[in-house]
C-alpha cells in the first residue's frame, strides 16, 4: 500500500512537469535550398591558392523541434535529408580534332543531417521576430553522384581517383539570420560550410562551401 500510494504520489508530480513541457516545445517541417558548391586545395601546391568550382541548386526537407531557454535564447534540434555538390562547366572533345561541346555537369551528393542549433532573438513583435544563430551538423553520406566521371573528361581531371575515398562522416557549421512571421513561419539566410574535408588527400582537400535558404513552419503553432 505505502509502494501505491509513493507511485500515485511520483505520477501527480511527474504528469503536469512533462504536460509543461510539452506545451513548450515547438515543432514542425523544414524545406532547405542549397546554392552548393566546393572549394579545392592542394596542400602540396600552396601558391595555387582554392579552386571553387560554380555552385549547383539542391534541395532537401526534414523536420525540427525547438525549445525556449530563456527570455531571448532557444534551441533547436533538426533532422533532415539534404543534397549538396557543385556544377562543372566541361569543354569536352569527344574525338581527337573533332569539335568542341561544352558540358553542363551537375555533382551531386545525398546526406541525412542533423543539426543541433542555437538562436538569440533580436526583436519581439509578435507579428515579426529577428533572430541570429549559430548551429553544428552533423552529416552521413548516402550516395553521390559525379558526372563527370566519364572519358574523356576524367583523362584530364582524374575524379576516377577518388571515388569511394569521400568521407562518410562530415561536420558543418552553420550561422544564419531569420525572420519569423506571427510566431510560426521562418525564413533563414545562412552559409552552410565544413568543419571537416569532405574528402582529404595527400595533394587534395575538398570542403564544402554552400550558401542557403531554409523556410520552417511551426506545426504546434497551427494548433493554437
Amino acid at each position: 500500500m505505502h509502494h501505491r500510494r509513493n507511485l500515485l504520489l511520483s505520477l501527480l508530480i511527474i504528469n503536469p512537469a512533462i504536460f509543461i513541457y510539452s506545451q513548450s516545445l515547438d515543432y514542425g517541417a523544414v524545406l532547405i535550398y542549397n546554392s552548393s558548391s566546393q572549394t579545392n586545395y592542394d596542400p602540396t601546391i600552396p601558391e595555387d591558392g582554392t579552386f571553387q568550382w560554380n555552385a549547383l541548386g539542391t534541395w532537401g526537407f526534414g523536420g525540427f523541434a525547438s525549445k525556449e531557454l530563456a527570455q531571448k535564447w532557444t534551441t533547436r534540434l533538426s533532422l533532415f535529408y539534404q543534397q549538396k555538390g557543385y556544377k562543372e562547366l566541361a569543354q569536352v572533345v569527344y574525338v581527337p580534332g573533332g569539335p568542341l561541346y561544352y558540358e553542363d555537369l551537375h555533382n551531386t551528393f545525398h546526406y541525412i543531417s542533423s543539426e543541433l542549433t542555437i538562436d538569440y532573438r533580436l526583436t519581439a513583435s509578435p507579428s515579426l521576430r529577428t533572430y541570429i544563430s549559430i548551429g553544428a551538423e552533423y552529416n552521413y553520406l548516402l550516395d553521390y553522384n559525379i558526372e563527370s566521371d566519364f572519358v574523356p573528361i576524367n583523362m584530364f581531371y582524374p575524379v576516377h581517383e577518388y571515388q569511394d575515398r569521400w568521407e562518410k562522416h562530415t561536420l558543418n557549421i552553420h550561422p544564419a539570420v531569420a525572420l519569423t512571421f506571427n510566431q510560426a513561419t521562418t525564413i533563414e539566410f545562412g552559409f552552410n560550410g565544413s568543419l571537416t574535408p569532405v574528402l582529404k588527400t595527400e595533394n587534395l582537400i575538398v570542403r564544402d562551401w554552400i550558401w542557403t535558404i531554409r523556410a520552417r513552419q511551426s506545426v504546434a503553432r497551427l494548433f493554437k
